[in-house]
This record gives C-alpha cells, structure tokens and sequence, in this order.
C-alpha cells in the first residue's frame, strides 16, 4: 500500500544537515522538568521542507517513540536539550509511533493518529499553526 500521506517522511535526526542534525540524541525536557526522552528524528513535511514532529525515543518502563508537535519545543540556548510546553504525564498517554509502521498508515490511521496525539498533548486542533510553527532560527538542511 502506498504512503496515504507521501509529503510526510520520517526522518533519523542524524541523516539531516542543519540545526535538526545536532539534535540527534540530546535529550527532551518537559515542562515540569522531567527527561521525556531523547531526539531520535523528525517527520518532515518534504513539500514545505519543514519538521512536523519531533521524534522522541523514550525509555521508561518499555522502550517507545512518540511525537511531540514541532510547535511545542524549543532549543536551549547551547543546543544542548529540547525544551516542551508539555509535562511528562500528559506524553505518557502519547500513542506510540512505530517508524517501521509509518508508511502504511490509511488516510484514517493518519487522522486518528493526529486526533490521539492532539488529545494526549492539549494540543487541540490537529492542524493548528502554533502546533506546528517550526521554531524561529530552524532549518532541516537539504537531506529531506
């Protein structure tokens, strides 16, 4: 089955150029302090060459991956860890996000992926500009 969504890609943060490529790894804190995880990639909207998500591989009691909407981090000022708007609790409910299982997503699969991440995170519309304004100062570079 093809890709319902082909502009959507998900991207290993260390394939990338730019400011995504030192991502790779550093850790996530969300907004109560607590380590989330770490930047494992991104989902890259290829037509507008910008991250739609970020990719987070967290570890807690069962290895999982989850999105956070690119609109609700940002980079602290050494580039050293992302910072979230979102407390640890409220991405523990995340649905989990399987990279192998990405491109076979129905256009249903898709919306209700967005749905489930909208309502896990208080992000409210699955569209809204701020979920997924790419923070100032960005770029993903040319490997998308």
């Amino acid at each position: 089955m093809d890709h319902t969504r082909p502009e959507l890609r998900y991207v290993n943060a260390r394939e990338l150029n730019g400011t995504a490529a030192r991502l790779d790894g550093v850790p996530v804190i969300g907004s109560d302090g607590e380590t989330l995880g770490t930047v494992d990639g991104f989902i890259i909207d290829v037509l507008q060459q910008r991250p739609r998500h970020v990719v987070v591989s967290a570890g807690w009691f069962i290895h999982k991956h989850f999105l956070v909407p690119i609109g609700h981090v940002r980079l602290n000022t050494e580039d050293s860890e992302l910072r979230t708007d979102l407390a640890k609790s409220s991405v523990e409910d995340s649905p989990g996000f399987d990279k192998s299982a990405f491109e076979q997503l129905t256009a249903e699969d898709a919306t209700r992926l967005d749905q489930m991440i909208a309502a896990a995170t208080g992000a409210g519309e699955t569209d809204s500009d701020d979920d997924y304004h790419m923070p100032k100062g960005w770029d993903v570079g040319s490997a998308v």
